[in-house]
């Protein structure tokens, strides 16, 4: 980050051209809408090894492990939208290059365990007794992933091309942690002073005030001394909102620095737990009740996937709310702020094998 000018002469550069832009190449024809088209530009490459290994039922009991590396690299996944947390276009179509990294669907380390155990049976000369203690089976199945990628994204049109879709942040250098922020713009006043967007000029221009969704606007410099009026001062840069982020919202006219799908986002485990119980009428012919207890431990994963059965809320979230990627949100890169960890759950079920 720079430090920011005092002052401001005729040739300093300012944002007047961005807002003037329409990058609508079609709005003489009659096309006033942006036009969107996804002509197949799209690559992508996948590489991936695995090992398994497998116990055959020894002494009843049954193992097998699987671990698997994959890495997808791309330049385009989300083009269906099914998550906001990853954009469904490209930041700047003309340059889709800028865009290759690894793919939203890039899971780098998956691992697999399962075993069961088949309790050995009870010699009694009582019926009742082998009833009740004998056919117990137990097994558990242990399931863990790193995260996926997602793109810290501004929410502002910063290039100007008529999306927000893919504008991506900016990284400062002097900055620390996962901490992000907003921006005020830097105004241009009268006679030659410059102000941030929330304070003005010491002379006094009025506050001209700022809001969040005014960069995304065209620019923050309002000003609050003619409180009618929609006029704004031009910006010549922005400054942090909140000192020593290391992530920064790219105003209007600024470039991002961010590369996509730039942040992972948290793994999960979770361990499974499964006991079954055989009524034996005949050789062939027998009642299994069984208790599956899904992440028996109830150990939260605050993750895109939890890898649990019964609950996509950490899905949902992410197709719905973009809040967890974008550096003007209080809860920016907290994953127990935006998904649900999962849940203990259990079931109860009844098999009848002939």
């Amino acid at each position: 980050m720079r430090a920011l000018p005092a002052t401001w002469t005729a040739s300093t550069p300012t944002d007047a051209a961005f807002k003037n832009f329409n990058s609508n190449l079609y709005a003489p024809f009659g096309f006033t809408a942006n036009v969107t088209s996804d002509p197949p530009f799209g690559s992508s490459v996948y590489h991936a090894g695995s090992v398994s290994f497998m116990q055959r039922s020894r002494m009843g009991l049954s193992f097998n492990a699987n671990y698997t590396y994959a890495h997808t690299l791309d330049n385009s996944t989300n083009e269906f939208f099914t998550s906001l947390l990853n954009p469904r276009r490209a930041q700047d179509t003309t340059r889709i290059s800028e865009d290759w990294a690894s793919s939203d669907l890039d899971v780098r380390h998956k691992l697999a365990l399962s075993w069961t155990y088949q309790v050995p049976n009870l010699k009694s000369d009582s019926r009742w007794v082998k009833t009740l203690v004998n056919g117990f089976q137990i097994g558990s199945v242990f399931l863990a992933q790193t995260g996926q990628p997602v793109t810290l994204q501004s929410g502002v049109d910063a290039n100007r091309n008529g999306d927000s879709a893919g504008d991506r942040v900016i990284s400062n250098p002097l900055g620390s942690g996962l901490i992000g922020s907003d921006v005020f713009a830097v105004c241009e006043f009268a006679g030659g002073l410059t102000g941030f967007s929330n304070s003005g000029p010491s002379t006094g221009l009025g506050d001209p005030g700022f809001v969040p969704t005014g960069v995304a606007a065209g620019g923050a410099c309002f000003d609050r001394s003619a409180p009618t009026s929609t006029s704004k001062h031009p910006a010549i840069g922005y400054t942090p909102v909140t000192a020593g982020a290391r992530y920064v919202v790219a105003g209007l006219g600024a470039k991002p620095t961010v590369g996509r799908n730039s942040i992972t986002t948290p793994g999960f485990g979770v361990l499974n737990m499964s006991v079954a119980k055989n009524f034996h009428f005949t050789e062939g012919k027998y009642l299994q009740a069984k208790v599956d207890v899904f992440n028996i431990l109830n150990h939260a994963n605050y993750a895109l996937s939890n890898g649990n059965v019964f609950s996509n809320a950490g899905v949902t979230t992410a197709t719905t709310t973009g809040g967890y990627v974008q550096p003007a949100n209080p809860n920016f890169l907290q994953p127990s702020k935006f998904f649900s960890g999962g849940i203990r759950s259990m079931t109860l079920g009844l098999k009848f094998v002939f």
